[in-house]
Formats: C-alpha cells, structure tokens, sequence
C-alpha cells in the first residue's frame, strides 16, 4: 500500500477514509460497483476515472470526469481530464478528496493548492434538490398558492374597479 497514491476522503460523511489506487483504471462515483464508491447524493452514479499511464518512464495519473451531472474540479477548476500531482484537492460533486502520492514512485511533486470558497459554484447545491421526491409536489402547490393570490388580487380589483364606476353613475 505505502508504493500506491491513494485518494483519502476529506467530506465529513467519509472523513479519513483512504482508498488505495491499485488497478490501471479506477472507477469512482456513487454505484457499489465502483471501484472508489462514495455514496453521496452530488456523485453520479459513474462520476469519474482514475487512470495510471507512464510518461517518460514515469507513472502518472489522469482523472477524467465521466459527463457527471454535477461536476469534477482539482484545485477549484472545473476539468474533464487532467493529470494530477501530489496533494492535488478534488472535488467530486461537492464531496472534497485529497490525491496523496507522496509516497509512490511516480514523478509526481507535492503542489501548494489552495481553493477560494467564494469562487465556488453553488448550482451544485442547486442542482441537487432535484433528488427530494416531493421536490415536483412543493412546486406545484406553490404555483397553485401564487395563481390563487392573484386571482385573488385581480377580484378585489374588479370590485374597485366596479365601484368606482357605479359611484361616477351615482353622481
């Protein structure tokens, strides 16, 4: 284990929990049949791939983002791909893992990530309130609550209106 990079898990669902990078191709997302599964709502079910090549005689490691709905980042950058570097921060929907190679033999050399939370896109929140069952239900009653106050709004008006005119006949 201390020859393979590992991802350890940073969110507090997982926190501390280290997965090994042992296969050439490592399957992560919210499924059981992943290789690294994270069972968090704001994975997709096939979320990414952890893939080991070589380069100059030297192993690397690419993570690819499989088409997720909500997204990979490494170090606060949206990526479809991108080769990874020690201490590389990622995040897998809203679920933060820390790429750890310190101890592999790869070319790899320790990076000084740092993310600005305020740049953070929060549609992944967002994005994610479409997993409450009754989330279609809330939004129907809630149109059904506004349609209801303007039709109110528009009879009281037309009682105004009504008023106004029968008291100009009135005169």
């Amino acid at each position: 284990m201390a020859n393979n990079p590992k991802l350890t898990v940073l969110h507090e669902m997982m926190r501390g929990k280290t997965f090994e990078l042992d296969k050439e191709v490592m399957s992560i997302g919210r499924r059981e049949s992943m290789d690294i599964c994270i069972p968090e709502g704001s994975l997709s079910g096939h979320h990414a791939d952890l893939i080991r090549g070589e380069r100059d005689g030297k192993i690397i490691y690419t993570l690819r983002d499989n088409d997720s709905t909500n997204g990979t980042r490494v170090n606060d950058e949206p990526i479809t791909e991108k080769e990874l570097k020690n201490s590389d921060l990622i995040l897998f929907g809203t679920v933060e893992v820390l790429f750890d190679a310190k101890d592999a033999k790869t070319s790899m050399t320790r990076t000084a990530p740092t993310i600005d939370i305020s740049k953070l896109d929060t549609g992944v929140i967002r994005q994610t309130a479409n997993l409450n069952p009754l989330a279609g239900k809330e939004a129907a009653k809630n149109n059904q609550l506004r349609l209801a106050f303007y039709a109110g709004i528009g009879i009281v008006g037309l009682a105004a209106l009504a008023m106004i005119v029968w008291m100009l006949m009135s005169l």
